[in-house]
């Protein structure tokens, strides 16, 4: 699956924090409505064979009374009355084997693909609340670290700004410990930045897939419609007049229309609401002294000081960059087997695989989100802290 882009009216344009229970409670509502309707359809279905057991026991005795009958008459002649009678025996066995077969195409083509799909889908509905809660823990942490990394970068502008001589010992060991709080705060706001952007990508991607849960079971559940009414039609005239009607219902139904009323109302007359975060920005301490001037840029300080220090975050920044392309290049072979799994089941009507296998590439689309996520944090400081010549997993 591919994002859109498109916002308007849909799952998208809810991206606000304070809408994500009313999404849940939304979907939410949709399952829970596949599995009343598939109980409507098992008891309708237990109801219908039960008829149908007492009126074939009916018949069955009327039948060898009508023999004993038979028998009782002087001649075994053809007679019009018993041949209606007979007909009419008949047709009622006919009826009963009608609300057998009906009780049989109820549970295979109404209770358990809604059973099914509720099953399924309540799965992946909670797996994407994981994932969301996952995307935004790392991005409090990214905000959060970056705070961290303010904080001690003017705490040790301070301690510099205060020293009686900064060409001793002392001074030059607590000028290290400000060039290096300077970079590492000039990395966090990078991180956190880049972290933002991809947030800000990823989470309509996720909102779309909640959406497309909400349209499936909807699609779902319109189809039992169908199904259920067109094997009413076929039962009697009376029950095609009562369930024409429903038919007619049933091809009105448009999940899409349900999602776009239920987006309308949840954003009011008023201005919709909007949900992005906005990019962390450098802070300069205030310069105290002209050697502490080159603490007050937006840039990593790249000197004998820190060099070591640089190196040694650049390495450690590209493994971590490098575990997490494989994991991405791994988690996307997976999602292009299971697709193809999932074309083939589908061609076989092996929906139960074929729903095993959607949940599967949620989990991975997912993990891939959350790996760009992370990995995205890692270029931005990877770029700010290689000189030009060096290293890959750069900024793009």
């Amino acid at each position: 699956m591919e994002y859109k882009g498109n916002h308007k009216n849909c799952y998208a344009s809810l991206s606000n924090p304070s809408l994500k229970e009313a999404i849940a409670l939304h979907n939410f509502s949709i399952l829970k409505l596949a599995v009343l309707v598939s109980e409507f359809a098992q008891q309708l279905a237990a109801a219908y064979e039960l008829f149908s057991k007492e009126v074939q026991a009916i018949i069955t005795t009327f039948r060898r009374r009508n023999t004993e009958l038979k028998k009782q008459r002087p001649v075994d002649t053809s007679n019009s009355i018993f041949n209606a009678w007979e007909s009419l025996l008949l047709e009622s066995e006919l009826d009963a084997q009608a609300h057998l077969d009906a009780a049989g195409l109820l549970m295979k083509n109404v209770f358990r693909p809604l059973q099914e799909v509720a099953s399924h889908k309540n799965r992946q509905a909670d797996v994407l609340s994981s994932y969301r809660d996952n995307f935004e823990s790392v991005l409090s942490e990214a905000v959060r670290e970056a705070t961290q990394a303010e904080a001690k970068y003017h705490s040790s502008f301070q301690e510099f700004a205060c020293l009686p001589d900064s060409s001793s010992e002392q001074g030059e060991q607590v000028r290290g410990q400000l060039h290096n709080s300077h970079n590492e705060y000039i990395l966090k706001i990078r991180a956190s930045n880049r972290t933002v952007d991809e947030f800000n990508s990823l989470l309509p991607q996720l909102l779309e897939e909640l959406e497309e849960i909400y349209i499936d079971t909807g699609n779902t559940i319109n189809v039992a419609f169908e199904s259920q009414a067109l094997l009413l039609l076929t039962k009697a005239d009376e029950q095609h007049r009562r369930y024409e009607n429903q038919m007619k219902i049933c091809k009105m139904v448009s999940p899409h229309q349900d999602v776009s009323f239920f987006v309308r109302a949840s954003q009011g007359e008023g201005p919709a609401l909007t949900y992005t975060l906005s990019h962390y920005v450098f802070k300069p301490a205030i310069a105290i002294t002209a050697e502490a001037q080159k603490t007050l840029s937006n840039q990593i300080i790249y000197d004998r000081l820190t060099e070591s220090n640089v190196i040694d975050k650049r390495t450690a920044l590209q493994t971590q960059g490098m575990g997490l392309a494989v994991n991405l290049k791994q988690s996307q072979d997976i999602i292009a087997t299971l697709s193809n799994i999932c074309q083939r089941n589908l061609a076989r009507h092996q929906y139960t695989t074929v729903y095993e296998a959607q949940l599967e590439m949620c989990r991975k689309r997912n993990e891939i989100r959350l790996a760009n996520l992370l990995l995205a944090a890692v270029k931005a400081q990877v770029g700010s802290n290689t000189p030009g010549q060096f290293g890959s997993l750069g900024e793009r």
